[in-house]
């Protein structure tokens, strides 16, 4: 078995029972302890945390973690393994080429533990490599986080999203062949409520795709199958069709407005709000954009982040997704950007953490992430460093 050392950028390899000390621990749920901490566990899972106050306490045979900290893995809330982060159309052009993209995806699967990440919820693609890629971590051959997939999404045939789903013309067609979608496998439904942003032209969305009463019955669909629900939606039309269908989730949710907020808190849907495929094309400039796609990008990160500010003001669900696999977004890495755009937001290191950790697990729909207390599995939880610093 394995635990994650993001400290070191690196997975360790570990005996199924075991015993180590470490420079102290923190979840959500638990206050920080910054004291050094015998760490014992057995059958993989966590069967004591001891503070030790000497240093002669120290158990021989432990293993000196004692410079990393003990905490809970994170989760990236929205990936898309099967894009590279590099070009959108190579990449599409390479799905031809399915041992190519099989390859690529390990490795960043082995990346995402590597950075302390044990499990993604990736937001589907046509050809199933996400879906591929779950079962082959769940079946042992791969190495990798929990995938938390939606196989692939809902979208309106001929609009945005071709490469996400097959598409459905009409509600009369997805009523025709539902019940083949839902048994092909899925862990979420993502429906795609709205087209891209534009990058030319701010607060200017694609169209939106389903009317409220279709959006209900796609909502419905999966709710009555316990399935959550993930929407695709940014504009105020779009978002707001998404509320009133019932939705658990808006991913991406640019130009939200302050209604639409407290509307989410009182149904209790959770925002996953995606700053990094806007963030990092200005964090880390190319020559690819104008001078006014530039200024737009401008605006949409400032209208974004002053929306995460206001969110968290008024205590609506706010998830860490970053839409990893998008221009500029790399698998793994990107998380740790997305941590900085919402601490630049006005939120707090810890509560971003707990966002990552606890609030990530309730979105994924799986509760067992997000935990550090007896029991846990070692193998949902990573090492850090400075942990006590980074909370201050």
């Amino acid at each position: 078995m394995h635990i994650s050392c993001s400290a070191e950028q690196k997975i360790f390899e570990i005996p199924s029972t075991g015993e180590g000390i470490i420079a102290g621990y923190w979840s959500s749920e638990q206050d920080l302890c910054s004291q050094p901490v015998r760490l014992q566990w057995k059958d993989g899972k966590v069967s004591s945390l001891e503070p030790l106050n000497h240093l002669e306490d120290y158990p021989e045979k432990a293993l000196r973690w004692d410079s990393y900290f003990l905490m809970p893995g994170f989760s990236d809330a929205h990936v898309h393994l099967a894009l590279d982060s590099l070009d959108f159309y190579q990449c599409l052009e390479n799905w031809a080429q399915p041992l190519l993209i099989e390859d690529k995806v390990k490795r960043f699967l082995q990346r995402y533990l590597e950075m302390g990440i044990v499990a993604v919820r990736d937001g589907g693609d046509l050809p199933g490599f996400s879906w591929k890629a779950k079962n082959r971590v769940n079946e042992g051959v791969w190495s990798g986080p929990a995938v938390v997939s939606v196989h692939e999404a809902v979208n309106r045939a001929g609009m945005y999203g071709r490469f996400l789903g097959r598409g459905f013309k009409d509600l009369l067609e997805w009523r025709e062949k539902e019940s083949d979608f839902f048994r092909q496998g899925l862990d979420q439904l993502k429906v795609i409520v709205t087209g891209l942003i534009r990058f030319d032209d701010f607060q200017r969305v694609g169209p939106t795709q389903w009317m409220v009463e279709e959006l209900s019955e796609l909502v419905k669909s999966a709710h009555e199958r316990g399935i959550l629900v993930m929407a695709h939606a940014s504009g105020e039309e779009g978002i707001s069709a998404a509320i009133a269908a019932g939705v658990d989730s808006v991913e991406h949710g640019y130009y939200i407005r302050t209604k639409q907020l407290e509307l989410m808190k009182e149904k209790n849907i959770a925002w996953v709000p995606t700053v990094a495929p806007i963030g990092n094309i200005l964090k880390y400039p190319a020559d690819r954009y104008s001078s006014q796609e530039i200024d737009t990008l401008k605006r949409i990160l400032e209208s974004q982040l002053s929306k995460i500010q206001e969110a968290y003001g008024l205590h609506v669900r706010l998830g860490i997704g970053t839409d990893a696999g998008a221009y500029r977004v790399p698998h793994a890495e990107s998380l740790y950007d997305e941590f900085e755009w919402m601490v630049q937001a006005g939120i707090p290191r810890r509560e971003v953490y707990g966002m990552a950790t606890h609030e990530n697990a309730r979105i994924l729909g799986r509760p067992e992430l997000g935990r550090l207390e007896i029991g846990t599995p070692m193998n949902l939880l990573q090492l850090v460093n400075n942990l006590g610093k980074g909370l201050a």
